[in-house]
């Protein structure tokens, strides 16, 4: 053995191995692949787990806004704490966990923002977002216009604030007394308020001892800049919203009722539901979302779209938490709705036109570039950056509607007992999602569960397999054939979910009834 061998041997351990180093280093030399998303992937993970624990810990900031607009350059980024490494012992656990939560709690999140705006939470730092408080009279704005003589009678107290707007139709100024504030956004707030007559010695009178028929609720926008937008663009998103809100007129879309614009701010007196939001309805009373319930709230939805559409206007921002209830749970769960498809009055408000517009008509090309909306809800071509059709995609965030108040639960989420590590955008690009209540092991429709299910609840004639049909028409891609709402209401289930002759009613704090057309 030479010399230069026995070195190489010792320097090896007494193995014959080649140096690599230099093997490597003789070769041509080429571009190394290079994971440079792996670091900041793992970083961002990081920092979304310890942000979650400060939430968790009644942190008053939060920095997840589950949004897109073209206001926000990273609205699509989703910052949902993940478990990056699992081992036997875990998955048992986190399955049995997910098992008994989806037993006892539907696994469902409120968006964040949309709390503090309907008075569900308190405001993060509050004092940093000062709004101006309505003043106590606005005599001075309408002290020289004639009050109609029909107004209300309400009497005004010294320390109570007071609202006088001018009516849209008729054409006259209203009076509303301020009860409380109803929550806080970005751009405005929202008090509510109402026209009866409450004598002074009365004081605070508790909400439910109100004629609902004349609570409003007055939200007050500010024309300056905030978060992030620049004035001129609020003013023309608010000029927008206010254009369409005043075109539009159905039994369960909200209605403005007045209008009036000073210096600084828009005064929007808008429809108040008493039974909050949807999404609060779904999460906290299951036993209300029946067959029966979910079929006659979701027709009431499609005919509301589909009002919109057929004006040539698309919403954009269709999600539970813009939904809003028309009446208490109590009432909800009592005999007075064994049958909702017969109840003459709009169970449900379709709200939050902020993102709604027009779409250009034929043979104009109706296809919108810019990303907004809410991601859970959000189609899988606005999500890929692609031109869409407004009303394909409303459509799908029906279908994503729908399935939550199905299941209990977002499409898009990972399943319960079936941890996912790829994000919510990347499973709605690729429609990957599976029935988890109604479904098999293999997240296939279930029918015997969906029967059993639908027998088990009150007034369950109605059945799931035609909410069934729908989401499975809806969430798909265009491409694989999503059904448009024309077809989606024609469908036998969707078309039986309002069984009112002459169409549903709408009772105005005046009297007025709108008959929908």
């Amino acid at each position: 053995m030479t010399l230069a061998r026995t070195a190489s041997l010792r320097s090896n351990g007494g193995h014959d191995i080649p140096s690599r180093q230099n093997s490597l280093s003789r070769t041509s030399p080429r571009k190394r692949k290079v994971y440079g998303s792996l670091a900041p992937a793992a970083m961002e993970g990081q920092a979304s787990n310890s942000q979650a624990v400060v939430q968790n810990q009644g942190a008053t900031h939060h920095g997840r806004n589950r949004s897109i607009s073209d206001f926000v350059p990273e609205a699509l980024h989703n910052v949902r704490p993940r478990v990056s490494t699992f081992g036997p012992e875990d998955l048992i656990s986190i399955e049995g966990k997910a098992i008994r939560a989806q037993q006892e709690k539907p696994q469902m999140h409120r968006e964040e923002y949309i709390a503090p705006r309907r008075g569900l939470a308190k405001e993060a730092d509050s004092s940093s977002q000062t709004l101006p408080s309505p003043p106590p009279s606005n005599r001075s704005v309408t002290e020289s216009d004639a009050e109609d003589e029909d107004a209300p009678p309400v009497s005004e107290e010294a320390g109570v604030e007071y609202f006088r707007i001018s009516s849209e139709t008729p054409s006259r100024k209203r009076k509303w007394r301020s009860l409380r504030q109803l929550g806080q956004g970005t751009f405005s707030k929202v008090f509510l308020a109402t026209s009866e007559r409450i004598p002074s010695e009365m004081g605070d009178i508790p909400e439910e001892k109100l004629d609902p028929h004349k609570l409003v609720a007055v939200k007050i926008c500010e024309h300056g800049p905030a978060g992030g937008a620049d004035k001129e663009r609020i003013k023309q998103s608010l000029s927008r919203e206010i254009e369409i809100l005043k075109s539009v007129s159905h039994p369960s879309i909200i209605h403005l009722k007045a209008l009036q614009e000073v210096p600084g701010r828009t005064f929007l007196v808008l429809t108040y539901c008493t039974g909050g939001d949807l999404f609060e309805l779904a999460v906290q009373r299951r036993d209300i979302i029946t067959p029966n319930f979910v079929q006659r709230i979701f027709a009431e939805l499609v005919a509301a779209v589909r009002y919109l559409h057929k004006n040539w206007i698309v919403h954009r921002d269709i999600k539970l938490e813009n939904v809003l209830v028309n009446a208490p749970a109590a009432f909800l769960s009592s005999s007075a709705l064994a049958s909702p498809q017969s109840n003459s009055q709009p169970l449900i408000t379709l709200t939050d036109l902020g993102l709604s517009r027009r779409i250009p008509q034929p043979p104009e090309s109706p296809l919108l570039t810019t990303r907004c909306g809410s991601e859970d809800y959000a189609a899988p071509e606005l999500l890929l950056g692609q031109p869409y059709d407004g009303r394909s995609t409303d459509a799908w965030a029906l279908g994503v509607l729908l399935y939550a108040l199905m299941e209990g639960r977002l499409p898009f989420d990972a399943p319960p007992g079936r941890p996912d590590r790829s994000r919510n955008t990347h499973r709605i690009a690729r429609c990957d999602w599976i029935w988890c209540r109604f479904g098999d092991e293999d997240g296939e429709w279930d029918a015997d569960k969906a029967a059993k299910a639908a027998a088990a609840a009150p007034g369950g004639e109605a059945g799931w397999e035609g909410g069934r049909t729908v989401v499975e028409s809806l969430l798909k891609k265009v491409r694989m054939g999503r059904k448009g709402l024309e077809e989606i209401e024609g469908m036998e289930w969707v078309r039986d979910g309002v069984r009112v002759e002459g169409g549903l009613q709408r009772k105005e704090d005046d009297g007025s009834i709108l008959i929908e057309s």
